[in-house]
């Protein structure tokens, strides 16, 4: 059985095209997951036609208070079941395979390791009209920067297209310095499992004005744009720091010494200066990807 899990708050313009998407899916063993986050709007009645028409496929829950999307989203993975645990947007389609397409990412893998799967995927605007086939491609994501050391300093995994299998859903604690949780969850598996990607784009990736995390294409614009962004680059990579604390309470006493040590110095890179900030980065490897990249790091840390 495949569980996926939806988070949703006001999402009555695009929801029925997602929750649509999802049920003409070619594998049929699915169970829906949707919490509402006490929407204003038309959500929680569009959900409920469904799920009358669907009751043995999708629950709803409706929150009292609002949560917040953390929250919501570890309060869905506590009610999943499923050997496989897909997460998914309220505004974006899938493509028809895409569930067949990620389970193919988990074949030969140990049940017992934890495993996340992630994949390509294709962006549109809110017409569903394609701006960029690869999502991957356009921000110059290279995937294969995986490992635990190069998860603490940025995330390659798009939290909409990943799936997680029970091994990993396991083992997941909510964190409390961490906002992200696709990046938490990413950066526990790089530790604790493995990261793995399908080169495939299994969906449509929708770019609206009310999207909470978008997809930018990577242009001298937009490179323009982040360096004027000094507060937000410096709090992007706070978090990362946040992130390596959070690792090492959480599952310290299950690593490997180097691995603590690491952690240990980059939880503690706000009490630095500059030089040691640079030789810490150095010696444990925690470079960002492509040379840009790199650059804002150094300028911004």
């Amino acid at each position: 059985m495949t569980d996926i899990l939806m988070a949703v708050y006001n999402g009555e313009n695009y929801i029925k095209e997602q929750l649509n998407s999802i049920i003409r899916q070619t594998v049929k063993d699915w169970h829906l997951y949707i919490c509402d986050d006490c929407s204003s709007d038309n959500t929680v009645d569009i959900v409920l036609d469904y799920v009358n028409k669907y009751p043995d496929k999708i629950t709803l829950v409706q929150n009292s208070k609002n949560m917040g999307h953390k929250a919501v989203f570890f309060k869905l993975l506590r009610m999943s079941k499923g050997d496989y645990v897909f997460t998914c947007d309220q505004d974006d389609v899938w493509k028809k395979d895409k569930i067949a397409v990620t389970l193919k990412g988990f074949q030969n893998e140990d049940t017992k390791t934890p495993v996340l799967v992630h994949t390509d995927l294709t962006i549109v605007n809110q017409k569903l009209e394609i701006t960029s086939p690869s999502m991957i491609k356009s921000q110059h994501i290279d995937v294969r920067k995986n490992k635990p050391n190069d998860m603490l300093v940025q995330n390659i995994v798009t939290g909409c297209t990943m799936a997680m299998n029970r091994a990993l859903v396991d083992i997941l604690h909510e964190p409390k310095k961490v906002p992200v949780h696709d990046w938490w969850i990413a950066t526990v598996a790089s530790f604790m499992g493995k990261i793995k990607f399908v080169n495939k784009s299994t969906m449509y990736y929708r770019q609206h004005s009310e999207n909470s995390v978008g997809a930018k294409i990577m242009s001298i614009d937009y490179i323009v744009e982040r360096m004027r962004k000094g507060e937000y680059n410096k709090d992007m990579l706070s978090l990362g720091y946040n992130l390596a604390s959070e690792i090492l309470a959480c599952y310290g006493t299950e690593l490997k010494g180097e691995e603590r040590q690491m952690l240990k110095a980059y939880s503690k890179m706000s009490e630095k200066n500059k030089i040691e900030k640079i030789k810490t980065v150095a010696k444990f490897k925690l470079w960002k990807s492509g040379i840009v990249r790199k650059i804002g790091q150094i300028i911004y840390m």
